[in-house]
């Protein structure tokens, strides 16, 4: 059924025209003329350091609000469905009103259809980072310290 679903998602890409990359490639490109032609030599670069510091940030908040969660095998040989309880989330509303509810990561996987300022928090069913996110991503750059805090959370969620 999901493969019916995907061929026919393919399949009205294909009869509008274009696959969607073709828009995100020349916008890229576009991006990457207009730094040049704006700023120069120093603009692309000035572009591709703050592009290199957002790809960083993204893997870093990624790192954290996923680390050592694992989801069960079924017998099937299929992972189990992701539920509330594979990532971390933070109730520090300063942290949350500063990335849209991102913090809220468990609501934003099991409903992902929802809107970041609608995503809610359950502290029973969702794990609960110690730190609002951007204390615990810097946290996560100096791994004794970040495994000597999270560790313990890690395995009491897995045993949970």
């Amino acid at each position: 059924m999901a493969e019916n679903i995907a061929r026919a998602g393919a399949k009205q890409v294909l009869s509008r025209g274009s696959h969607p990359y073709v828009g995100y490639i020349t916008g890229g490109v576009l991006t990457v003329l207009a730094s040049l032609i704006i700023g120069g030599f120093t603009g692309l670069v000035a572009l591709l350091a703050i592009a290199a510091y957002a790809q960083i940030q993204l893997f870093l908040s990624d790192y954290v609000q996923h680390y050592g969660l694992r989801r069960k095998m079924l017998e099937d040989g299929r992972f189990e469905p992701i539920g509330p309880n594979h990532s971390w989330n933070t109730p520090h509303w300063y942290s949350s009103a500063m990335m849209l509810n991102a913090p809220r990561h468990s609501d934003h996987h099991t409903r992902p259809s929802r809107n970041f300022p609608s995503l809610e928090l359950d502290e029973s069913t969702m794990p609960i980072l110690p730190q609002p996110l951007p204390v615990m991503a810097c946290l996560a750059l100096v791994p004794n310290i970040w495994c000597r805090v999270m560790d313990r959370r890690v395995a009491k969620w897995m045993t949970h």
